[in-house]
C-alpha cells in the first residue's frame, strides 16, 4: 500500500501577485516531488491562482489580532499534520512560530526581504532593534533559515544574530530565448508604488536622460499609496508629458515593449524584476544594493546618490544593446531551485521514505558487465557531475552504478531519482559502521557485475573510463588505473597551489598524476580510479575498514601486489580529481592523510615489509619551523599560502602519528575481516 505523500505547508502574509507570490506559484506549478503542498494565506489573486492549480489552499486572516490569526493558523496546523510548517515573510514568519509550540512540526522559513537599513521599513532605531531582537529569539525554534540571496543572509547574520543554520536559495528563473532587442529609450518603471522602491529617484533620472534624449518615453507601470504624490512630482520636473502612470500591467507584455528597466530601490533581495528584464533582453540599470550585484554586472550599477551615473547607464544601454546584462550562471532554474528547498527538507531528515527503498532495487533485470561503486558521505554538491559522466561514456558494455550511502542521506534518492532513466542506478545502504572503505565494500558486495570500477562521488572519470577498465580487468587478473588530471575540474588558483605544493614553476597541461612508489616500497594506485574483477576484491578481504584517515588504497595495493598479481596503468582510463579548494580543507586533508600515513608504516614494519623509516626528529624539526614559516605569510602569493596549509597538516600529522605509533599502547589497524 502506497504510503501518503507528506505535507508541507506553505505559509504566506500576501496574497498580492508580487515577489512572494511569484515564488509560491512557480514552486506550485513545478511541484515539490514527493511532497503534497498545501498553502495557507489571505484571500487574494495568489489563493485564486493556486486553487486553478488545484493546489489545496486555506484562508488566513493575517490582519485580525494576533492571537486570533496564531489561532487560526495552529488549527490548520492540526488539521493537516504536515512534517514542514514553511514560511514566508516576517509576519508569518512569527504567527507559524507561535502557532507551532508544542506541535511536532519542522519549521523552516525563507526570508525574502531584508533591507541592507533596517530604518527603511523601521521609524526609529528602537524598532529596529526590537524587531531584530524578536527575529533572534523566533529563529532560536526553527530548524533552517533560507535566503534569497547572499547579501540577504549576510544581513540576517548581521542583525538577527540567527540560531539556525542560512541556506542561500536564489530565486529560479527559466532561460528563455529573448528575440532580437534594437536600440531604444523606452523606459519602465515596474514596481509597486511605495516609498521603498524610489521611484521619485526614477523620475528625476528620467529628467536627466530626456535632457541628453529629449525622445525618451517612461512608464511607470505599477500601483500604490504614493500614486497621486508622484503625479505630482512628475509634474513639477517637467516630464508629466513623456511619462505614463499605466497602473497595473502584464509584465510580461510591458518587458516586451520596452527597452531598459530603470529600479532605484532602497531595499532590493533579489528581484524577480530584474530577473526577468535580464532575461527578456532588455537593459537594467538599478542601485547598488542588496542582492542586485548577484544579478547585474558593474556598469548596470550604481550607487542611490549617484543619479547621473544611472542616467548615463541608462542611455548607454538604451543605444547598444551589446552593453545589456546577461543572467550570471549561478542564477538556478525554477527546477534547481526546487530541488534546493528539496535539499534542505532532506538534510533535516524529512524525505518520502518510499522513494528510498524503490531506489535500492535494480532498474535492469540483465545482469551488467561492470558495476561502478562509489561511496557516498555529503557529497551532495558534486555527485551530480560524476553521474552526468557515467551518462556520457563512450562504448562502454553494459554496466550499473551502485552508490553505497555512508550517510544515511535523506536527499541521496532524490538525486539518483534523476538518472533512472539514463542509468541502470541505485543507492544501498552502508550508514551501519563509518568509512568510505566500508561503503565500498558494501558497494562492491551489493554489485552485480563480473568487474569493479570504483571511483569518487566528487571526482569526475573520463568519457571511455568504464570501457578501459573493463578491456582491461576481463583480459586479465590485474588491478587497472589510469592518471589522475588536475587541470579540469579545479580551479585555476587551485591547480596553481598545487603545482607550487609540487615544486613546478608552472601549471603543466595536461596536469596528471599516477601510481606512486609510496615509503621506499611499491607503488599504489588512488581508491578514486580503480578497475578489479570482483571475485579477487573479495578474495583480498576488500579495503580496511579499521583505515579511516586514508591509506587504505595503498594498503590494498600492497595486498593486492604481495599476492602475486600486477597493476596495470591505461591512460585513457582518466579521472578527474577534485582537489581540496580551501585553505583550512587542505590543511585537514593533509593531517588526516599523513597521520594515517604512520599507522600504515608501523603496520607494515610488523608484516615485514620494507618500508621506509620514518623520522621523529625531521617531524619535530619541520613543526618547530612552522610558526615562523606563517609569520612570514603576508608576504608570500595567495598560492603559496595555500601551499604551506597544505604543508602544515602535513607535517602536524606526521607528528601526531609519530606519538600515536610509538606510544606503548598503540597497536596497528587490525586485519580486513573477509567480506
Amino acid at each position: 500500500m502506497n504510503t501518503p505523500a507528506p505535507v508541507a505547508l506553505w505559509v504566506s502574509p500576501v496574497s498580492n501577485l508580487a515577489g512572494v507570490a511569484r515564488h509560491i506559484l512557480d514552486v506550485a506549478r513545478h511541484g515539490l516531488p514527493g511532497w503534497r503542498l498545501v498553502v495557507a494565506a489571505p484571500e487574494g489573486p495568489l489563493l485564486d491562482e493556486l486553487r486553478g492549480l488545484d493546489i489545496p489552499v486555506h484562508t488566513l486572516d493575517v490582519d485580525q489580532p494576533v492571537h486570533r490569526a496564531v489561532a487560526d493558523l495552529r488549527g490548520i496546523i492540526k488539521r493537516l499534520d504536515p512534517h514542514i510548517v514553511h514560511s514566508h515573510l516576517a509576519k508569518a514568519d512569527f504567527l507559524a512560530t507561535m502557532a507551532a509550540v508544542g506541535l511536532p512540526v519542522t519549521l523552516v522559513s525563507t526570508e525574502h526581504h531584508i533591507p541592507e537599513d533596517p530604518r527603511v521599513f523601521h521609524s526609529s532605531k528602537a524598532k529596529a532593534w526590537s524587531r531584530q531582537s524578536a527575529h533572534h529569539a523566533r529563529t532560536r525554534r526553527v530548524a533552517r533559515l533560507i535566503a534569497v540571496s547572499e547579501s540577504t543572509k549576510r544581513d540576517m547574520e548581521r542583525y538577527w544574530r540567527p540560531g539556525a543554520p542560512i541556506t542561500v536559495i536564489k530565486n529560479g528563473v527559466d532561460r528563455t530565448t529573448a528575440p532580437p532587442r534594437s536600440p531604444g529609450l523606452r523606459l519602465l518603471s515596474l514596481a509597486r508604488l511605495d516609498a521603498e522602491k524610489n521611484i521619485d529617484a526614477t523620475l528625476r533620472i528620467f529628467r536627466q536622460v530626456r535632457a541628453q534624449q529629449p525622445g525618451a518615453t517612461l512608464t511607470i507601470a505599477g500601483t500604490g499609496p504614493e500614486a497621486d504624490r508622484l503625479r505630482a512630482v512628475a509634474r513639477e520636473l517637467g516630464v508629466d508629458d513623456a511619462a505614463n502612470f499605466a497602473g497595473f500591467v502584464d509584465a510580461r507584455e510591458a518587458l516586451a515593449s520596452h527597452d531598459v528597466l530603470v529600479q532605484p530601490s532602497r531595499a532590493d533581495n533579489l528581484s524577480y524584476t530584474l530577473l526577468d528584464a535580464v532575461n527578456s533582453g532588455l537593459g537594467v540599470v538599478a542601485s547598488d544594493i542588496g542582492g542586485n550585484p548577484e544579478i547585474l554586472p558593474p556598469r548596470c550599477l550604481a550607487p542611490l546618490s549617484d543619479e547621473s551615473a544611472m542616467a548615463d547607464a541608462v542611455i548607454e544601454q538604451g543605444l547598444d544593446v551589446s552593453k545589456r546584462p546577461h543572467l550570471p550562471d549561478d542564477i538556478p532554474t525554477v527546477s534547481e531551485m526546487v530541488d534546493a528547498v528539496l535539499d534542505v527538507y532532506a538534510e533535516l531528515g524529512l524525505a518520502p521514505a518510499d522513494l528510498g527503498r524503490e531506489l535500492a532495487t535494480p532498474v535492469r533485470a540483465a545482469k551488467p558487465a561492470v558495476s561502478v561503486v562509489t561511496a557516498y558521505y555529503k557529497n551532495h554538491a558534486t555527485l551530480g557531475e560524476q553521474l552526468d559522466a557515467l551518462v556520457a561514456q563512450v562504448d562502454a558494455p553494459p554496466f550499473e552504478v551502485v552508490v553505497a550511502d555512508n550517510e544515511g542521506s535523506a536527499r541521496l534518492a532524490r538525486i539518483v531519482e534523476r538518472y533512472r532513466g539514463a542509468l541502470d542506478i541505485r543507492v544501498v545502504s552502508a550508514n551501519d559502521v563509518q568509512g568510505q572503505c566500508h561503503a565500498r565494500n558494501v558497494g562492491v558486495k551489493a554489485a552485480r557485475g563480473d568487474v569493479i570500477a570504483m571511483s569518487d562521488a566528487d571526482d569526475v572519470v573520463g568519457e571511455r573510463w568504464v570501457a578501459t577498465l573493463h578491456r582491461v580487468v576481463s583480459q586479465t587478473d590485474v588491478l587497472a588505473t589510469g592518471m589522475m588530471r588536475l587541470d579540469v575540474i579545479n580551479s585555476e588558483f587551485v591547480c596553481r597551489a598545487k603545482a607550487v605544493a609540487d615544486g613546478l614553476d608552472q601549471v603543466p597541461h595536461p596536469y596528471e598524476q599516477g601510481p606512486f612508489s609510496y615509503l621506499g616500497y611499491e607503488v599504489f594506485v588512488f581508491g578514486s580510479n580503480i578497475g578489479i574483477r570482483r571475485s579477487t576484491y573479495l578474495e583480498l578481504g576488500g579495503m580496511n575498514e579499521a583505515m579511516l584517515g586514508g591509506s587504505e588504497d595503498v594498503d590494498f595495493s600492497w595486498r593486492l601486489l604481495e599476492s602475486g598479481r600486477t597493476i596495470v596503468v591505461d591512460p585513457d582510463a582518466t579521472v578527474h580529481y577534485r582537489l581540496r579548494a580551501g585553505t583550512y580543507d587542505a590543511m585537514t586533508q593533509g593531517y588526516r592523510y599523513s597521520r594515517a600515513q604512520l599507522g600504515l608504516w608501523r603496520r607494515s614494519q610488523l608484516l615485514g615489509r620494507p618500508v621506509r623509516g620514518m623520522s621523529f626528529r625531521w617531524a619535530v624539526t619541520e613543526t618547530a619551523k612552522l610558526p615562523l614559516a606563517w609569520a612570514k605569510a603576508p608576504g608570500l602569493s595567495a598560492e603559496e599560502r595555500f601551499a604551506l596549509a597544505g604543508r602544515t597538516g602535513w607535517i602536524t600529522g606526521n607528528l601526531a602519528g609519530q606519538i600515536a605509533v610509538r606510544a606503548p599502547w598503540y597497536r596497528p589497524p587490525e586485519e580486513p575481516c573477509s567480506i
